[in-house]
């Protein structure tokens, strides 16, 4: 499911700033923004931007930013991010929906429809960011090791993109799935980074754009096709990644033998993961100079079309030769934590280096379901 990042919320509560007299909290499911005085009260529907929406320039509604605008992706507008003010952590962006007639409409035309208390609950579910023409902001390649320097096709339709949900959007997950076993891991702060191998008996393989096997000879393997991917786009092989200066994903993968051992395994997979090193995302874990390599958290089974529990993913991690994220264990969730503000609490922590870590991911042993806890400390340090 890809993030909603515009909804519409409801305040469960409004509370003061000390010493603040024009603005004051108010917290929507479990996140907390500070908001103008008197724009919302408790019970009131709300407009909720997510941390990283990118809202356009060209609406006027956003003019009160503008001395906060960036150029992003060719565009010019505003990257809603972490902020502390007055000693009070703000996290996404929070208007009232009478601000935003095009939403309101779609609310009262299911009041028409279904009545108030029917309509509130469909409205809360659906998302916004296309009326409003919000977008997703997200790092640029090219602060990955080069990968926008070399040729890219697009990344195969079938391989799901990872995104896991954030434990702020979930608040009744803690009842729900209390006495769930979850694998709990350290989300590593690096480059979006896939592999995947498609046998040439897949009904995938024809999916496949028409290679050069001379140009492009790992690419080609006997049994089917193998490819390197970055976040948004599939890396095509060439020569310039062996350049010192080039991109990292294709060399970590030829490092790793990536292609013939999965074309050994002889399974149509996606193995997805974090790239991370000297050269990648300011060298966040602290690694040594020249140390680049592939760190699992995800499988995706091709032609099932879902992803490989927990445990398995370890194993098929290990029988790749391949390093996993760091995993801290299998709990139940209320071993881990009872609230969202607890989840927080336990992201801070060190990771892999003994560097504070970016925080937690949670993935249930039975099923595709998992989210994760960033740490307040990383979103306000970097800015996010």
């Amino acid at each position: 499911m890809s993030r909603r990042l515009v909804t519409v919320r409801k305040v469960s509560d409004v509370q003061p700033i000390k010493g603040a007299d024009r603005i004051e909290i108010a917290l929507v499911d479990g996140w907390q923004c500070i908001v103008k005085k008197g724009d919302l009260e408790k019970g009131q529907l709300g407009v909720f931007f997510e941390i990283d929406s990118f809202l356009p320039a060209e609406d006027p509604r956003w003019a009160f930013l503008e001395p906060n605008f960036i150029n992003w992706n060719g565009q010019r507008g505003f990257r809603v991010k972490s902020q502390k003010m007055r000693g009070q952590i703000s996290q996404g962006l929070l208007i009232p929906l009478g601000d935003f007639p095009e939403v309101a409409g779609v609310l009262e035309k299911l009041e028409d429809e279904h009545g108030r208390t029917e309509a509130e609950s469909p409205m809360q579910e659906s998302s916004f960011e296309s009326v409003l023409k919000v977008q997703k902001w997200e790092a640029m390649d090219n602060k990955t090791g080069g990968a926008s320097t070399v040729p890219t096709e697009p990344v195969p339709f079938f391989i799901r993109k990872t995104d896991q949900e954030r434990c702020q959007n979930l608040p009744h997950v803690f009842e729900k799935w209390k006495d769930e076993i979850f694998q709990e891991s350290t989300k590593m702060n690096g480059s979006s980074m896939t592999v995947y191998f498609v046998r040439n008996d897949s009904d995938n393989f024809q999916h496949l754009p028409e290679v050069d096997a001379a140009a492009q000879p790992t690419v080609v393997q006997p049994n089917g096709r193998f490819g390197v991917c970055s976040r948004n786009v599939d890396i095509v092989e060439d020569d310039h990644d062996s350049d010192a200066g080039g991109p990292q994903y294709w060399r970590v993968a030829r490092k790793n033998q990536l292609a013939e051992r999965l074309s050994k395994l002889n399974r149509s997979l996606a193995v997805q993961g974090e790239l991370c090193g000297a050269q990648v995302q300011g060298n966040f874990e602290g690694f040594p100079a020249g140390f680049h390599d592939f760190f699992v958290f995800a499988v995706w089974d091709i032609d099932a079309q879902r992803y490989l529990p927990p445990r398995e993913t370890e194993a098929l991690a290990a029988q790749l030769g391949l390093r996993h994220v760091p995993v801290v264990g299998y709990f139940s969730l209320r071993e881990i934590a009872t609230s969202v503000s607890e989840l927080l609490k336990r992201a801070e922590g060190v990771g892999l280096n003994k560097r504070k870590r970016e925080g937690i991911v949670l993935k249930h042993v039975g099923s595709d379901f998992g989210f994760k806890a960033i740490s307040n400390s990383y979103l306000l340090k970097h800015g996010e």
